[in-house]
């Protein structure tokens, strides 16, 4: 399953400091993102389970891309108030456009210039093949977005396993590469069962 990078966009555009991927997304090769044949190695039951969302929770779907999970979630919990964001106003205008959106009510696109209107305001987020990607400023903004009791569910390329598929592995981190990130971030982390191709990390606010 050819898939370079990631889920879509992350959460600060201007800011790449401290990014372990060189470049951004190329958003012109967005069609493989809506690829279902992704959930063979990203499995949704795995990974929504961990989200552990409460009933008519507000999810945070960082860094989107067009979409995938967040439909794919809402298809399962029409309960769940989610947020579908993205930095690439290409990944959200093709979000948009997709009839899918038309039976998902509760999915909201929202670009990444909007993630401070939403601070302390979120009981999940969900964050696939972004955190290589993320700069220092965006790594934090996880953290600032979350209810005292929130939770992130960080889902990455693992640079420790040899796969056919993903970015190279200097482009992205070990397990314990980033959960030093993500505590640097100010969040307790918790390692999960890892995928094939990824490691898997929960974390909640340290403060």
């Amino acid at each position: 399953m050819p898939e370079h990078s990631h889920h879509g966009g992350h959460g600060h555009g201007q800011d790449r400091q401290g990014a372990r991927q060189p470049e951004r997304f190329d958003a012109r090769r967005a069609s493989m993102l809506d690829d279902r044949a992704r959930f063979e190695i990203l499995p949704p039951d795995r990974i929504f389970a961990l989200l552990a969302a409460p009933e008519g929770a507000r999810v945070l779907d960082f860094g989107t891309g067009t979409g995938l999970f967040a439909l794919e979630l809402a298809r399962r919990r029409p309960d769940l108030q989610i947020v579908a964001l993205d930095e690439q106003p290409q990944m959200l205008e093709r979000l948009r456009a997709n009839p899918a959106l038309a039976q998902a009510p509760n999915v909201s696109p929202r670009h990444s210039r909007e993630l401070a209107a939403l601070s302390g305001s979120v009981d999940a987020v969900l964050a696939i093949n972004v955190l290589h990607e993320l700069g220092d400023e965006a790594t934090a903004q996880l953290a600032a977005l979350l209810k005292p009791h929130g939770r992130v569910v960080v889902v990455d390329w693992n640079a420790a396993v040899e796969r056919p598929v993903g970015p190279p592995r200097d482009h992205v981190y070990t397990t314990a590469e980033a959960r030093v990130r993500l505590e640097r971030a100010g969040l307790r982390v918790t390692e999960q069962e890892p995928l094939q191709y990824h490691f898997v990390l929960t974390a909640e606010r340290s403060d």
